[in-house]
Formats: C-alpha cells, sequence, structure tokens
C-alpha cells in the first residue's frame, strides 16, 4: 500500500525559463537546500539530447534530514542521520517539461515514486505538477509512517516554492 501526494505551483515564467533551470544542477541543489545549510549534495548530473531534439537531464541528489524536522515515527528506524537519495529524470522541451522522480531512505523501508511536469499556464507563465506514491513497508505502521512523510513534504513545499520563484526571477533579471 502507498499513500498519493498530488500537488502543483503556479510560476509568473514561462516553461522556457523554467527548462533552463532544470538543466543547471546547481538549480537543483538549491530548491531543495530549504533551510539555507548548504548540505544538498548533487551526487550525479547528466544533460544530453533524445532523438526528439528535447534535451535530458538526470540528477541524483542526497539530502540529510536535521533530526528535529524528522517525524518521530520515522525517527524512531533510523540508526543515524536521515538521508534522502533523490534521482529526477526530466526531457525538456519549450513548451512542456516531463519527469520522473525516485526516492530513496537508506537503511528504511520508505521510498517514493512518481511524476513531475512543467506546462504552461497563462502567458508566460507556468505549473510544476508533481505526482508522487510514497511507500513504508512497516506492517502495521506503514500507513502512519506515509502520511507523517507526507505531511513533512507538504510543509517543504512553500519554502522549495520560494527558493524556485527566487531562482527563476534572479535568471531572468540576469537574462
Amino acid at each position: 500500500m502507498s499513500t498519493r501526494l498530488a500537488l502543483s505551483r503556479d510560476y509568473p515564467h514561462g516553461v522556457p525559463a523554467f527548462a533552463a533551470a532544470l538543466a543547471d544542477p546547481e538549480f537543483h541543489r538549491v530548491k531543495l537546500d530549504v533551510d539555507g545549510s548548504g548540505r544538498i549534495e548533487v551526487a550525479a548530473f547528466a544533460r544530453d539530447d533524445d532523438p526528439g531534439g528535447r534535451q535530458r537531464i538526470r540528477v541524483v541528489l542526497r539530502q540529510p534530514v536535521p533530526p528535529g524536522q524528522v517525524p518521530a515515527v520515522v525517527e524512531r528506524l533510523l540508526a543515524g542521520v536521515l538521508v534522502i537519495e533523490r534521482t529526477e529524470e526530466w526531457r525538456l522541451g519549450p513548451d512542456r517539461c516531463d519527469g520522473r522522480a525516485q526516492v530513496a531512505v537508506p537503511g528504511t523501508p520508505i521510498s517514493a515514486a512518481g511524476t513531475m511536469s512543467v506546462t504552461a499556464g497563462a502567458p508566460d507563465h507556468s505549473r510544476l505538477s508533481v505526482d508522487l506514491a510514497i511507500t513504508a513497508a512497516v506492517p502495521l505502521l506503514g500507513g502512519g509512517i506515509e502520511r507523517a512523510v507526507v505531511t513533512g513534504i507538504r510543509g517543504l513545499t512553500g519554502t522549495e516554492h520560494d527558493r524556485i520563484s527566487r531562482w527563476l526571477a534572479g535568471a531572468e533579471r540576469a537574462g
């Protein structure tokens, strides 16, 4: 069983601006650094063109989570610091970007997988949509752990949205 998390955010920047950001490894690090600690690591980054002429991006990020930000039900499963390993694969285009995400939490039975997209909205606007299935393979406790993880993710999305907005605005000013 898993718990679904679907959310979306609108940005006053077009899809091309978002695609340019997704093609920059530093963007991925900055968007996840919600506490400003600088502890997010880009473990791998690859960029190439697919046969259809769209750019493909693959980024692997490692994110340590401070103990105070870990739900108590999850903290009991840990032998040390919680580290989230997140892999995103994107196909970037001028009108749409489509992605897949895989999230693992080494040393725990917690994982997530799903899709992401950036689509055009009003003129020069875009919408980032994320649809994840969070799984905690723990008998009897899995559902509660999944709900705690979803609550934690929802709590971080506002700060992540702000970081993405600042990045896109800064790129627009520089361009």
